[in-house]
């Protein structure tokens, strides 16, 4: 079973300052503007492990593409691309960027034609597209494959709210835990589509994270860091010391297929069930470190 990031909107207010299709600036958009807890200026995390797509400086505008497909708030699950604008400062951000989830990475500003201090956040289902955005009818630049924020961002439950805009919010207080990076071997017969694939993320996104400029060209051998989201099997506390047993102990499946993906997903190649394998299993267990296939 394919684990998924929860796309969250994770800030430590909620205050919906400007709703959807509103006549002041978001007519016919399904944008919000968030402002926060005062005047001041609040961060906004990212809401899923995402690649930078495009900035536009004129009014700092950020697209941020999911890696890899997510768990909406409406039980959709697919690729997420979110926009956010006016930010005063984005210098710290660069296409191709990797933010991981739950990472402050935008903050409100009045970057463009804005009043006062907030992000206007949009979100879009699918992959970035074209330019990033349209006019529409009424002068309003949109996200391509707009949707209700609330719709497909979860809100996360320690965020404390001051404006729920009268939307009916889905919480959440699970926040995948992000690895660093699982690092692959490059095997004969392997294409970047093919390792993007098995570990359900994006070409682009295992490109950009290993400086490779020639997509089609990857060396048998060579090691590549693989941009994931994971979820780690329920720490084992006890004293067994056979993974089997332990794995059990928390609930998990212990079948050798089973073992067979969990070997994979954690680094353990060519898995037989050795003595030395399995040991390595159980420490990783036991320090709350084994991810879940």
């Amino acid at each position: 079973m394919e684990n998924f990031e929860k796309a969250t909107l994770i800030m430590d207010y909620l205050n919906v300052s400007q709703k959807a299709d509103g006549e002041f600036s978001h007519k016919g958009d399904k944008a919000l503007d968030l402002s926060g807890k005062d005047k001041s200026i609040d961060s906004l995390k990212a809401p899923f492990t995402g690649i930078i797509k495009r900035i536009y400086k004129d009014a700092n505008a950020v697209w941020l593409e999911s890696t890899s497909k997510v768990l909406y708030a409406d039980g959709t699950i697919d690729y997420m691309t979110v926009l956010t604008i006016h930010d005063n400062d984005v210098s710290n951000l660069k296409v191709g960027d990797i933010i991981k989830q739950n990472t402050v990475y935008y903050d409100e500003g009045t970057r463009g034609n804005a009043t006062g201090n907030h992000i206007h956040l949009a979100v879009g289902k699918g992959k970035f597209k074209g330019n990033g955005w349209y006019k529409n009818e009424y002068g309003s630049w949109c996200i391509y494959n707009q949707i209700d924020v609330y719709k497909g961002l979860f809100l996360y439950d320690k965020t404390k709210v001051l404006n729920d805009g009268g939307y009916n919010w889905i919480k959440t207080d699970i926040l995948e835990e992000p690895k660093e990076n699982v690092t692959y071997t490059v095997k004969k017969g392997d294409t970047l589509s093919k390792i993007a694939n098995m570990y359900n993320t994006t070409v682009d996104a295992i490109a950009s994270l290993n400086n490779i400029k020639n997509k089609n060209l990857i060396i048998i051998g060579q090691k590549l860091l693989i941009p994931v989201s994971v979820v780690y099997i329920k720490k084992y506390n006890g004293n067994t010391t056979s993974i089997v047993d332990a794995l059990k102990a928390v609930g998990s499946s212990s079948s050798y297929s089973y073992r067979l993906k969990i070997a994979k997903v954690n680094g353990i190649e060519n898995y037989t069930g050795t003595s030395s394998q399995n040991k390595e299993l159980l420490k990783l267990l036991k320090e709350g470190k084994l991810i879940k296939p």
